[in-house]
């Protein structure tokens, strides 16, 4: 992401089925999410202010909104800042804790071995 866009937990259901469906209009996305429409109104409309979804005229009272935000660059966005806010920046405590505390399968580990390997 070139400048941090933020995006609430609460906004998260519509940026997936967005990055999903690769833009919809609101009555496509409220159809699919469950909870109150005038709140997800709301929400969208804070995520167009945000820069976080763009939104198209199709006419005078139908819109199609589009994730400017990719899913990777949340991903990427939410891995940085739970690495530094957790484990301090540290990707190693990270993957310790990982390890120790999930149930990975032995083949699950190595191939992460192979991939810190090569």
């Amino acid at each position: 992401m070139p400048k941090k866009i933020i995006i609430n937990d609460c906004e998260l259901p519509i940026m997936k089925f967005l990055w999903k469906k690769n833009g919809a209009t609101s009555c496509e996305i409220f159809a699919d999410i469950n909870g109150n429409r005038s709140t997800f109104k709301t929400l969208l409309s804070r995520l167009v202010e945000r820069g976080a979804v763009r939104v198209d005229d199709i006419n005078q009272r139908s819109f199609r909104y589009f994730a400017v935000v990719t899913e990777d660059d949340y991903i990427d966005g939410q891995r940085k800042s739970s690495l530094q806010k957790v484990f301090d920046g540290s990707a190693e405590k990270m993957l310790l804790n990982f390890v120790k505390e999930e149930n990975i399968s032995a083949d699950a580990l190595r191939r992460l071995v192979d991939l810190i390997e090569s």
